[in-house]
């Protein structure tokens, strides 16, 4: 396993042959298409997550596929990737950090973020490099090169082939490549709060390959008290291709750096929500990311290998309450993968069959440091190394018959996860994690524009790191600040079914899936009875999430298109438990307290039941257009109250509406967000006030009215 990246390059330098190369071919899926089940051109032969076996089926299996364009991208300048997804049916987002730059998302009752601790039920990919972190399998959204995608690929629902973490579904991003004459653009913006931004490209293609250069830093002085963010990233595509071979190399340098303010006191929050609570909580992270891709096309059959490594360092500071510590933790992660695929295409009969199969590995080495500091002392409370590895073969099949696809696939990963502790040696263990996650399926057109699908699929993640060495009922640990050897968990299974389909004629399209999750072994964070405050990683038993996602595009004319969305989800636990919650230690008489034993048929936590979005793009004369998003998030029960005794999060409905003009080579936009300035909390739980020295909710307050004014310039080809 340690030397397949190397057996990866060599094959990836071997698929290249002694045969000139020309340039990289023109995308032809760069469009918007939103909740539906698409098909993207075989040309495109790298990056993509959707045609993984057949073009005709996303994902080898029918699956439910939603594709953001890099246009759509642009228009709005999200912040980050969460905050283009949040346009899509049934995601939600919420932020436990105190800052825009950290928020984490849900989807089917399935989370992915930043924050340590945080159960990862979904991966992300940048042009098919996974991007969760080896150590807790957090996504730090914040190192994404948004600014140079041209599309965000989402499949929904367990995506049983594409690794561990991908219960909820997968994420990818497909990036920039030169195309064309030489050409380029200069983007500058400013707005409220101190946001500023610039940001350019460089790009192009000719018989040499092709190539795009970008770079970008923003910063922002941030609305709530001492908070304020400064990211940058540098990014390269290089290419060297022609459509039956090729050679990508791709880098990226990015770096964050955010002071935030966490979560505030039930009372602060409705009178003074700009406060910081606990100033001085710092979040900086670098990552550098190195890729080298190659195809070869032979006939029917298609050669593929990757090999990349990535490095993350992070140094969190977190500011406690008096007389607790501060604690300051210092993590690197770094990673060496590599893949290899074959995908061939042949008849049975007189059946078209088409066949994929491949292997993937990773090694990875985790450095964790972690340190309690107070005004008279630091002291070093862990020192934990984990070089571990992982290593999966996968295999798909899609048979067609007329109008019927029948898909199967299966995908084995084992993993190694070593826990090396250097202050105590005598600690030292490993876990190891086994499973095959098969998936299989039935597609149907039915003609007329009308098809119709349905899939079953398991897929699993292995306990990380961080759960793996805080999961002792007899020392219990405050999250994320002490790790031990602690007895094993196990891994967490999700079953999936699935049935959907699309109907798309004229001006109009409709979509829908209807889903069932069962979820077995499910990771909690459990209440412990050694020491208040504090708890310990545990499988609690299953738990189940349903839902319906439907969607509806309707184009008026070349200078209108309206889209609206819904999503019902109802994610619950299916057996009792004791779950850790600070609410067990307030007053008796108030009205949060409660021991958050859970009961079959409670809800999880911030997983909104009600979701809906609605949004127009409108084309105005002499350049000019406007643009209006809606989105409706429903009630959410708050962390800690998994036994659903208390109030829930109240629901809200936020707008934002965008105007841009353009002429020639020029481009000028203002985008106004939350524009009633409407105040919600974007996340709840329970904590302590140490001024007040009781139990209460603790509220984050979400993003209030913030305007932003950008002006782009192109250069080059066409202007």
């Amino acid at each position: 396993m340690i030397r397949l990246p190397l057996v990866s390059f060599l094959i990836a330098a071997s698929l290249l042959g002694a045969a000139p190369l020309v340039a990289q071919q023109p995308d032809t899926a760069r469009r918007v298409t939103r909740d539906s089940v698409v098909e993207l051109s075989p040309v495109e032969v790298t990056g993509t997550i959707a045609p993984t076996a057949s073009p005709k089926i996303g994902s080898g299996v029918p699956a439910r596929i939603s594709v953001i364009s890099g246009d759509e991208i642009d228009a709005w300048e999200p912040r980050l990737l969460t905050d283009a997804l949040q346009t899509q049916a049934g995601f939600s987002l919420y932020d436990d950090f105190g800052s825009p730059y950290k928020t984490s998302l849900v989807t089917r009752g399935f989370s992915a973020g930043p924050i340590l601790g945080l159960p990862q039920g979904v991966s992300v990919f940048l042009d098919g490099v996974r991007q969760n972190e080896p150590d807790a399998a957090e996504v730090n959204f914040d190192l994404l090169p948004l600014e140079h995608v041209k599309r965000v690929e989402f499949l929904h629902g367990t995506a049983s082939l594409l690794g561990p973490n991908s219960l909820g579904g997968a994420i990818n991003l497909v990036t920039e490549r030169g195309q064309g004459p030489l050409s380029g653009d200069l983007e500058v913006s400013g707005g409220t709060y101190g946001q500023a931004s610039v940001e350019g490209s460089v790009g192009g293609s000719g018989t040499a390959g092709d190539y795009y250069l970008a770079g970008g830093f923003e910063r922002e002085d941030g609305w709530r008290d001492a908070t304020n963010a400064r990211n940058g990233d540098v990014f390269f595509n290089l290419g060297h291709t022609r459509p039956d071979r090729g050679l990508t190399l791709q880098g990226l340098y990015s770096q964050s750096h955010v002071m935030a303010a966490g979560s505030l006191p039930e009372e602060l929050f409705a009178t003074a929500p700009r406060t910081n609570f606990t100033p001085g909580d710092l979040d900086d992270i670098r990552q550098i990311q190195g890729t080298v891709s190659a195809y070869r096309i032979l006939g029917s059959t298609r050669l593929s290998a990757t090999v990349y490594h990535r490095r993350t360092d992070s140094d969190r500071f977190n500011v406690n309450q008096a007389p607790d510590p501060d604690v300051r933790s210092a993590t690197a992660n770094r990673t060496v993968g590599g893949n290899f695929d074959v995908r061939h295409g042949m008849t049975v009969g007189q059946l078209p069959l088409a066949l994929r199969a491949g292997v993937d590995g990773t090694v990875n080495r985790v450095g964790v440091n972690i340190f309690n500091q107070s005004p008279a002392d630091t002291v070093e409370t862990t020192s934990v190394k984990s070089p571990g590895w992982d290593v999966s073969g996968y295999g798909i099949a899609d048979l067609t018959a007329g109008r019927v696809t029948f898909s199967a696939g299966l995908r084995y990963d084992y993993i190694r996860v070593p826990f090396q502790d250097l202050l105590d040696p005598s600690a030292d263990t490993t876990s190891h994690f086994n499973r095959a996650s098969p998936r299989g399926g039935v597609s149907v057109d039915l003609g007329g524009g009308a098809s119709l699908y349905g899939s079953v699929g398991q897929s699993f993640r292995a306990p990380a790191l961080l759960e793996l060495t805080c999961a002792d009922a007899t020392a219990p640990c405050p999250l994320p600040f002490a790790l031990g050897d602690d007895p094993p968990l196990k891994p967490v299974i999700a079953t999936s079914y699935e049935v959907g389909g699309k109907w798309a004629a004229g001006r109009a399209s409709v979509d829908f899936s209807a889903y069932r999750t069962d979820v077995r072994d499910d990771i909690f964070f459990v209440a412990s009875d050694a020491a208040l405050f504090e708890g310990f990683f545990s499988n609690i038993g299953p738990t189940r999430r349903d839902g319906v996602e439907v969607g509806a595009n309707y184009t008026l004319s070349s200078r209108v298109s309206l889209y609206a969305n819904y999503a019902w989800t109802h994610a619950t636990f299916r057996a009792a438990s004791d779950l850790f919650s600070p609410r067990s230690a307030a007053d008796p008489s108030s009205p949060i307290f409660g021991p958050n034993d859970v009961q079959p048929g409670d809800e999880l936590p911030l997983v909104p039941r009600h979701q809906a979005r609605a949004g127009a793009r409108i084309g105005l004369p002499a350049g000019f257009e406007t643009g209006v998003d809606a989105r409706y998030v429903g009630t959410r029960w708050l962390r800690g109250d998994e036994a659903n005794e208390t109030t829930k999060l109240p629901d809200y409905l936020v707008a934002d509406v965008r105007v841009a003009w353009r002429g020639g080579p020029w481009g000028v936009s203002a985008i106004a967000s939350n524009v009633w300035d409407h105040r919600y909390p974007t996340f709840g739980t329970f904590n302590t006030n140490r001024q007040t020295d009781t139990v209460e909710r603790f509220l984050t307050p979400g993003l209030p009215f913030q305007l932003r004014l950008r002006i782009e310039r192109n250069f080059g080809a066409g202007q």
